[in-house]
């Protein structure tokens, strides 16, 4: 497996709370229809997964 990247990134909280609900609300069809493909989807998703966490330990869980 490669190595993990660490990703910084400034936000308002409004932005932050946004993009946590993004995160939670698209669906696995949206990002289907923007992926080259099935693997390309599910890499997507668990790139999505990451974000959504680290939103979550920043205090910024969807509602």
């Amino acid at each position: 497996m490669s190595q993990p990247v660490v990703i910084t990134a400034e936000l308002t909280p409004e932005n932050a709370q946004a993009l946590a609900q993004f995160v939670k609300r698209i669906s696995h069809e949206a990002i289907r229809a923007c992926s080259r493909d099935d693997a390309e989807t599910f890499l997507v998703r668990d790139a999505l997964d990451s974000l959504r966490e680290a939103l979550d330990l920043a205090g910024f869980d969807p509602e």
